[in-house]
């Protein structure tokens, strides 16, 4: 098994989030609509909110002191073939507008009610709806694992991350 480590932000301006459309040619959700984000580079390895940072400038043109309230919220894990894939999501705010264009695809301002409608990868969508209902009215941070219920079909597990504060 391998792991790929990413960091993912989804940012928002009033009510609307800032969304990344996906090209098609990407090896990952080509074509999906997703949050702006990356792999962790080997020096980030242990600071994902600083992978995150850099790809949100990368990819947006929106640098650090223009970010407000970056917050880690999700940590994702799933099996993908010979894969373990953990990705760390990160919401915040931004006031800024005016975004770049970058090579992963095209970025647009969604209002937030419509974000469910697009087409989205399935943890990613899992995670909005937790997001949108749950994760939204709490500081708390969530662990989501993809995983199978009896029936066979996809299904992602929450916990939320707490420090029990044992020896």
């Amino acid at each position: 098994m391998k792991t790929r480590l990413m960091s993912t932000a989804f940012l928002s301006n009033r009510t609307n989030m800032l969304m990344l459309k996906r090209n098609a040619d990407r090896k990952l959700a080509p074509g999906l609509w997703t949050g702006v984000g990356g792999h962790i580079e080997p020096e980030e390895m242990n600071d994902p909110e600083r992978a995150c940072i850099r790809e949100i400038l990368e990819e947006t043109g929106i640098s650090s002191d223009e970010l407000i309230d970056l917050t880690f919220k999700y940590q994702l894990i799933r099996i993908k073939e010979t894969e373990i894939r953990v990705q760390y999501v990160y919401f915040g705010k931004t006031l800024k507008n005016h975004l770049i264009t970058n090579d992963e695809g095209e970025l647009h301002w969604i209002d937030i009610e419509s974000l469910l409608s697009l087409e989205l990868p399935w943890t990613i969508r899992a995670m909005l709806t937790h997001y949108l209902t749950t994760g939204m009215n709490t500081n708390d941070p969530y662990v989501g694992v993809l995983t199978i219920n009896p029936e066979g079909s996809p299904v992602m597990e929450w916990s939320s991350l707490k420090d029990p504060i044992v020896v």
